[in-house]
């Protein structure tokens, strides 16, 4: 049985679409998070965003769809099969907008600000090569919520459309990289599995094995 993890939230629709694409289709349940498909072999695993890759590196999954910035913060041993074009954001370094005056520059950026993020390898590697020495405070959730209460002078976040740093008062200072969803595979899967992960995308694997 060949299992592909699926993230949750923003990517999922998209991700949806994409096995849609491949002739793989499939019904969510109530509370079901492994899930049966059109193909006899393959079943869809719903896990956490930042789980995917996770999955894929331990063996608990031969195929998933990640972004590339969970890709770049927790460097999995995993195969990286291609860009799909979707998910589309960027990662920025952000700050309130009442400090604006202070903090629109690196340059004026004090050593041991403290920064918000759910990305501490990408947030450390980007101050170091500013050769800027900052605290990083990991967060979960609702990283804008930080500067607001003074939990920290900065956040590094994902942003698409940049609606949410305006609506929470936050200005970005300035574009780190840029991200989009890949689908990735097991090392060991994809060496055993060579011929049948390429049917899978080239869609002809369906044409196969349809109920």
């Amino acid at each position: 049985m060949y299992r592909i993890a699926l993230p949750k939230g923003a990517l999922f629709k998209s991700s949806c679409d994409f096995l849609a694409e491949l002739g793989i289709f499939f019904e969510l349940g109530d509370r079901k998070l492994i899930l049966p498909t059109n193909l006899k072999t393959v079943e869809v695993l719903i896990v956490r965003t930042h789980d995917v890759a996770l999955y894929v590196e331990q063996g608990g999954a031969d195929l998933g769809i990640v972004g590339s910035d969970v890709l770049q913060e927790k460097e999995p041993r995993v195969i990286t099969l291609k860009n799909l074009n979707f998910g589309f954001c960027k990662l920025v370094l952000a700050a309130s907008k009442n400090k604006q005056k202070t903090l629109e520059k690196f340059d004026l950026i004090p050593d041991y600000s403290k920064v918000a993020t759910k990305f501490p390898h990408l947030t450390k590697k980007f101050f170091d090569q500013l050769g800027i020495t900052v605290e990083i405070i990991e967060l979960y959730g609702s990283i804008e919520l930080a500067p607001l209460t003074n939990l920290s002078d900065l956040i590094v976040d994902l942003v698409g459309t940049g609606r949410t740093l305006k609506e929470n008062g936050l200005f970005e200072i300035e574009k780190i990289s840029e991200h989009s969803a890949h689908l990735i595979a097991h090392q060991g899967s994809w060496q055993l599995n060579h011929a049948w992960f390429q049917e899978l995308l080239e869609n002809k694997t369906n044409k196969k094995q349809k109920k």
